[in-house]
């Protein structure tokens, strides 16, 4: 089974044991489902990686966008530390994934120009 089927069962399963104990009275699941909703867009991202078998600059950035909207949801800090620091880690992000690229593409030979990506 893939990563990402997995996950979709994993989150499904979790939905209808939180309706289940919602119908029986142990837990209101509306609040504990928009707490900890954005839980499935991290698990989303790392189900991707792992089928992928190597750390993407796409899936760290889905998993740093979960991670910020959880600590929204549950009010860790305020809004605006939240989305200026994901911000910043989403620049680093790129800048790291494109100097990694750089330097692969140094050693494979490759040169692209600056601007028109063609082989010089």
């Amino acid at each position: 089974m893939k990563p990402g089927t997995a996950w979709i069962a994993i989150v499904l399963l979790a939905l209808g044991v939180c309706g289940i104990l919602d119908a029986a009275g142990v837990v209101d699941s509306s609040q504990t489902i928009g707490q900890w909703w954005p839980l499935a867009v991290v698990g989303w991202a790392l189900a991707a990686m792992l089928g992928e078998r190597r750390v993407t600059l796409g899936g760290v950035i889905c998993a740093a966008i979960g991670f910020t909207l959880l600590a929204d949801a549950q009010a860790w800090v305020s809004d605006t530390l939240v989305w200026s620091s994901l911000a910043v880690f989403i620049g680093l992000a790129v800048l790291v994934d494109a100097a990694v690229n750089r330097g692969e593409r140094s050693r494979r030979g490759d040169s692209c120009s600056s601007i028109g990506g063609g082989a010089s």
